[in-house]
């Protein structure tokens, strides 16, 4: 670990505005603690659950023999972590692991289900290289092929280790047997395909395709059939791919309905789009793949976020079960996550703000009299009744564009005059979600109104929304967050004079774009691994770089043709305008956003006489991993937000 320090104590010359809200202080592990259990699913034949939990501080993989709670072992890493995982049959599963910077280390693995035959069907990147190998070869879990003798299919990509080396990103779909580690190449990568789909017999049909702003879904009718182009456009209004239900002719895609995104089908035969499956005014959808049946291959629902996570599903026996399902678990978020192969048991994670929440089963082999049980706790420590309520708020920005985001008031607090935390995403293309968040629950119990705003560039509200953040990098991005403080001022929510600001990767840059443009607006920012150099994020970004390049000129910025503005958005050239203390966390293994970011800051804060702190964590990456450093890490906030917010 390296730690920096210039006294935090040089500060402002504020006065104390009295204390934060009264409410029992929490130790920071109630927060940050790994849960028990995560990622848990159900076995085909429903008898078995497999989840990751943490052994020693590492995340390995178990599975529980449901007739008697018997839980089994599978793994026992203690360097590396397992992030995901599938059941390929009854007996045997198939993992992956990531290494302590968080990042996929190439790894893939085979198990039974009781620990046994255990295989290596690739090994990770550090063994290659001690193996004396040069070509590196990362293998990812495609489809389980449940049932089918233990074989997977696997997407395969080989590259020399640069992050932005052509060949690391376009792979080939491999079927992979997980006893022997034998494999038969199915779908061969021509160069350009960033994505495959398969059909439910498992033939690979489609794939998608980028070339510079151009995105283009090619097909094929079998396997030794040639691609064909069947669709193209640009980037920013194009259709995507995602799966496929009984009839291979039909591809469902996610579509513009208007501004809004919506699921429809496309005619692969016609080659035209086709009738639309499902469209919410408000928000887009679906949330991922459409949700289709194991056994019959029906498309059963789909998933899309809205206020709260929301499944909107066809199939009249499933809208059923989560009604009833909803009505026995009223005000939670009930997810269904799998269901055996017959589809008799169905598993399902409950879960809310203020709690990670609870697994459960329910049993419909009786379908007159369905059975709910409770399996287990994720963090049973976590009290809910301790925990602050989160609600959905929406304002408009200054030039009329609509913000939706979500703000959280401290448990127990009449919600008026508090001290605000403004928590901005990363991305910035993605968005805040209504559920539980730690970080949010952590600040909220230390007394401090939570607001986090989906400001323009975030996805999920639209088409018009997310590119009104296109080239906005400190600019209407970061107004649309200092609207959404005036207006909780406004609203008589916010004390005007205890505003603080804390994000990270793309909310830390607009935490530093905050103490930058709007000094006047903040006591503080915490900075956690956030970009600080515009410049060097473009030049370093690991994407191919024939594509990213094109889509950075249209989404942040050319790096040639736009010199002046990347010097005039990036922080460490507008230092000078800062007057509130610093709080920085990097992780030196960080590939996405380097310490160098970090040290860059610390320099320029430095010769400007601005009160910080800088942390770099020798064994962490984009988000520290390891519990220690976690809790280190907030312990530091708790205490730099308690100085600096009073």
């Amino acid at each position: 670990m390296q730690t920096i320090n210039t006294p935090l104590a040089l500060g402002l010359a504020l006065a104390l505005l009295g204390p934060l809200a009264e409410a029992e202080k929490l130790p920071v592990e109630t927060f940050f603690k790994n849960p028990e259990f995560n990622r848990m699913r159900l076995s085909p034949d429903g008898q078995w659950l497999a989840a990751i939990a943490p052994r020693e501080g590492k995340n390995n993989l178990l599975t529980i023999r449901l007739s008697d709670r018997k839980l089994f072992g599978c793994t026992a890493e203690d360097e590396n972590e397992v992030y995901s995982f599938n059941w390929v049959s009854n007996e045997r599963l198939v993992f992956q692991m990531k290494d302590r910077n968080n990042f996929p280390n190439g790894g893939l693995y085979a198990v039974d289900r009781d620990g046994t035959k255990h295989k290596v069907l690739n090994p990770s990147h550090k063994a290659n290289r001690e193996f004396g190998g040069r070509v590196f070869k990362a293998v990812e879990l495609f489809d389980p092929l449940t049932d089918e003798g233990g074989d997977i299919l696997v997407e395969v990509r080989k590259g020399g280790g640069g992050f932005r080396e052509e060949r690391a990103f376009y792979g080939n779909i491999v079927r992979l047997n997980t006893f022997t580690a034998k494999e038969k190449r199915v779908a061969y990568n021509r160069g350009d395909i960033l994505q495959f789909i398969a059909d439910r017999d498992k033939v690979v049909r489609i794939g998608m395709v980028q070339h510079d702003l151009t995105r283009s879904i090619i097909h094929r009718r079998n396997p030794e059939s040639d691609w064909e182009k069947i669709y193209s456009a640009d980037f920013r209004t194009a259709m995507e791919p995602l799966g496929f239900g009984t009839n291979p002719d039909i591809l469902y895609v996610a579509a513009l309905n208007g501004d809004k995104r919506a699921l429809f089908q496309y005619d692969l035969k016609a080659r035209k789009l086709g009738r639309m499956i499902f469209a919410h005014p408000t928000y887009d959808v679906p949330a991922g793949p459409p949700i289709v049946s194991d056994k019959t291959g029906k498309v059963l629902g789909v998933r899309y976020e809205a206020e709260r996570p929301q499944v909107y599903w066809f199939d009249k026996d499933y809208k059923n079960y989560q009604a009833m399902i909803d009505n026995a678990l009223p005000g939670m978020a009930n997810d269904i996550k799998n269901w055996s192969k017959k589809e008799d048991r169905i598993l399902f994670h409950s879960h809310s703000e203020k709690t990670i929440g609870s697994y459960y089963l329910l049993d419909i082999t009786d379908k007159k009299k369905p059975k709910m049980e409770k399996l287990l706790d994720l963090a049973e420590w976590i009290d809910p009744s301790k925990m602050s309520p989160m609600k959905p708020i929406q304002y408009t920005a200054r030039d009329g564009l609509v913000i939706h985001g979500f703000l959280t008031t401290p448990n127990g607090s009449n919600g008026k005059n508090l001290p605000l935390i403004v928590h901005p995403h990363g991305g910035p293309t993605a968005r805040d979600y209504w559920g539980w968040n730690a970080d949010v629950q952590f600040l909220a119990n230390r007394g401090y109104a939570v607001f986090q705003p989906n400001f323009r560039g975030s996805t999920g509200y639209g088409n018009k929304l997310r590119l009104a953040g296109f080239r906005e990098w400190g600019g209407k991005m970061q107004n649309d967050i200092t609207d959404g403080v005036k207006y909780l001022i406004a609203e008589g929510v916010a004390d005007a004079k205890r505003i603080g600001i804390y994000g990270a990767s793309y909310g830390g840059y607009a935490t530093m774009a905050g103490l930058c443009f709007t000094p006047e607006l903040y006591r503080c920012g915490v900075n956690y691994v956030g970009v600080t150099d515009i410049d060097l994020i473009l030049k370093e970004y690991p994407l191919p770089k024939k594509i990213n390049d094109a889509i950075d000129a249209v989404m942040i910025a050319d790096r040639k043709r736009d010199r002046d503005w990347i010097k005039s958005r990036s922080i460490q050239n507008n230092i000078d305008k800062v007057r509130a203390p610093v709080l920085m966390a990097y992780g030196m293994k960080d590939w996405r956003v380097p310490p160098k970011h970090g040290r860059i800051l610390k320099r320029a804060l430095d010769r400007n006489n601005i009160p910080n702190k800088l942390i770099i964590k020798a064994n962490e990456g984009h988000g520290y991993r390891n519990e220690d450093n976690i809790f280190e890490f907030y312990r530091e906030v708790d205490a730099f937000l308690e100085q600096h917010m009073k």
